[in-house]
């Protein structure tokens, strides 16, 4: 009598100390699994190609990263990040709520400023919890500035505390073959900052629009808005911030 051949199984379900006919019943399980996700991504996204994403508050912004003074920047992107914020929770909201969506983002409510609506955010998976880690450190930016007359005092701002901790995405799109020519000089910290704002925005508006869509499509946000297929808006984002990227690399 043959030996059963195991090679079908997930590396995981092979190692487990479990009869074959076991290990069968849960790969079969997972591989059902997913192909119904897989059909479901499929579905979905082939639906938000079908629909138009209006980007012309971001592309608006963004002219505004590429040409304001840096140390306007963070109210301003802030100030931009607190509207999309609370008009995703408008929508996320149940309609039904004692005393109204509208009591909850007044001046009293759980979230009434963009401190709570970041915390609120990550906390209930309304946004992705890196995207609200940098809209902290960003936000923590802001307030510092708003408090400081003394001009000086932020000479080393932008390069060092929290907003060195931000992710570094010079680093990311320098790795890019089509890229290396065009950002083999790197970027200056003040530049690199401007970059990293308008891909954290980008990312805003992208997931404002699509990732609690998934969610209610019972699908991994992360999964299927950043993995493959891809839907067509996030090349809509990603060619806008590109182009910024490079002006911002012709600039620096």
């Amino acid at each position: 009598m043959t030996e059963p051949d195991e090679d079908w199984f997930d590396p995981d379900i092979a190692a487990m100390k479990l009869e074959y006919f076991e290990k069968s019943g849960l790969q079969i399980y997972r591989n059902y699994t997913r192909a119904f996700e897989e059909h479901a991504i499929k579905r979905f996204v082939e639906t938000l190609d079908l629909e138009p994403l209006n980007l012309t508050d971001f592309q608006g912004l963004v002219a505004l990263i590429l040409s304001e003074e840096v140390r306007f920047l963070p109210v301003i992107v802030c100030a931009f990040a607190n509207d999309v914020l609370k008009a995703t929770f408008k929508e996320v909201l149940p309609d039904r709520i004692p005393g109204g969506k509208g009591s909850m983002l007044g001046a009293y409510g759980a979230l009434s400023d963009l401190a709570k609506r970041i915390q609120l955010a990550y906390a209930f998976d309304i946004f992705s919890p890196d995207l609200m880690e940098e809209l902290d450190r960003l936000r923590y930016a802001r307030n510092a500035i708003s408090h400081s007359w003394n001009i000086e005092s932020l000479k080393d701002f932008f390069t060092k505390g929290r907003l060195a901790d931000m992710h570094r995405m010079e680093e990311v799109l320098a790795e890019r073959k089509d890229l290396t020519e065009e950002l083999s000089r790197g970027f200056e910290p003040l530049a690199a900052f401007r970059l990293r704002l308008i891909w954290i925005v980008g990312r805003l508006v992208y997931e404002a629009a699509a990732y609690n869509r998934a969610k209610k499509a019972r699908l991994h946000p992360a999964r299927v808005l950043y993995g493959k297929p891809a839907p067509k808006w996030l090349k809509k984002v990603s060619t806008i911030c590109l182009d910024a990227s490079r002006e911002i690399a012709k600039q620096s």
